[in-house]
């Protein structure tokens, strides 16, 4: 297979991965408002599906590893997770909905971090640029959003679930045009345990710090189109101003390995983090004026698209050969998984007993304490460990 052919499967998957994320992420809660759920109810919902993410990754990473099918993998989990999600529609109560978005989750955080290390893998034979194959999956996470925008103003909420379903559909055919990748030897450093590289202070202050960055996130992913319905804007609105965000997302990952080299990944996150706080405080001050809520969006470019390719970067850094699989993990586990969860219970709580504008301000100070973290013990990548007693002397 040519390099050439091989970009393109890459972004096909990472397009529709994402694109299926479009659809559901900035329209789920309206629906699950539309099903009977409150702001408290979702915020368990949501911090339900969180917990499966501090776990199951590491567990998928755990099994990619040791099989070294992780495209196989990937495959099945997301027919599974699609005949899962397919049960929603037919539930008739709040219960049975939640049981259903925790039963496919548990599959789909199989995905992405066994694609990021196959993608990671594949691109490292061919001194491929990783950000440049991502970019594709805010490309489709731009066209889900726009699309369905103005669908849903149309047609109602009710239909959301068929649409998500499209895009999970299309996703999982592309599983089955990505080749495996041979899971590298650890290459001189068989005898360094995973615990030891967990143990060192800078990769628990990079967990530390993504787990912030991302419970910080949880009231943007969770809330916001509801934040903006409530400051009386539509949902097709709601999509733009989600589609403007990835789409500054999209410039940046173009130029982000010029950045880290240029700059360094310590100081980017440092910016990235302090970015993400002083955005989260100014979309609960500045809501109501859609100028400065577009300026807002476009510092997503920073507060995700620099954060995401930075985070990946520092796992590939900090997790040696086959820990690639449980590297990436770990960190899904610690920012998506428990820092989601955190977020999301909080969040929902801070919407329904203080006010909306507290649940963004609580993110704001989220971020801060991340960024006084990685401020004090983030490092740049070390040098890769050689042997066990490099790690322990690490």
């Amino acid at each position: 297979m040519t390099p050439q052919s091989l970009h393109a499967r890459l972004s096909g998957f990472y397009f529709f991965y994402y694109a299926t994320v479009g659809a559901f992420m900035p329209y789920w809660s309206p629906y699950l408002e539309a099903r009977g759920f409150t702001a408290a109810q979702m915020g368990i919902a949501y911090a339900l599906m969180g917990v499966t993410r501090s776990f199951m990754p590491v567990a998928w990473g755990w099994w990619a590893d040791t099989t070294g099918r992780r495209i196989g993998t990937i495959r099945w989990a997301v027919i599974v997770a699609l005949g899962l999600f397919l049960c929603i529609p037919f539930s008739d109560s709040i219960v049975g909905i939640g049981a259903f978005m925790l039963a496919y989750s548990i599959f789909w955080h199989a995905l992405l971090p066994q694609f990021e290390a196959v993608a990671l893998g594949h691109l490292q034979g061919y001194r491929g640029d990783y950000s440049r194959v991502r970019l594709w999956g805010s490309v489709g996470f731009v066209a889900a959003v726009l699309g369905l925008g103005p669908i849903l103003d149309a047609a109602g909420i009710l239909p959301l679930p068929w649409l998500v379903a499209a895009m999970f559909a299309a996703m999982a055919l592309s599983a089955w045009l990505v080749p495996e990748v041979p899971v590298p030897p650890l290459a001189g450093h068989e005898s360094v345990p995973i615990l030891a590289v967990l143990k060192r202070p800078w990769v628990l202050a990079l967990l530390a710090a993504c787990l912030l960055s991302q419970l910080s996130f949880a009231p943007y992913y969770n809330f916001f189109t509801l934040f903006l319905e409530r400051h009386h804007y539509t949902r097709g609105t709601a999509g733009l101003l989600w589609a403007l965000a990835v789409v500054a997302e999209i410039g940046l990952f173009l130029v982000m390995g010029r950045l880290i080299s240029a700059f360094g990944a310590r100081r980017l996150m440092l910016m990235v983090l302090a970015a993400t706080a002083a955005r989260w405080v100014l979309t609960a001050l500045l809501v109501d004026s859609l100028p400065l809520l577009v300026l807002l969006q476009l510092t997503h470019a920073l507060t995700f698209g620099a954060y995401h390719s930075l985070a990946v970067y520092y796992v590939q850094q900090y997790f040696p050969g086959s820990m690639q699989g449980r590297g990436q993990a770990f960190y899904n586990a610690a920012a998506y998984g428990v820092g989601g969860s955190i977020g999301s219970l909080g969040s929902g709580y801070l919407w329904q007993h203080v006010s909306p504008e507290a649940v963004f301000i609580g993110a704001g100070i989220a971020a801060l304490l991340g960024w006084c973290i990685g401020w004090r013990w983030l490092r740049d990548a070390p040098p890769p460990l050689r042997d066990g007693a490099t790690a322990r002397r690490a």
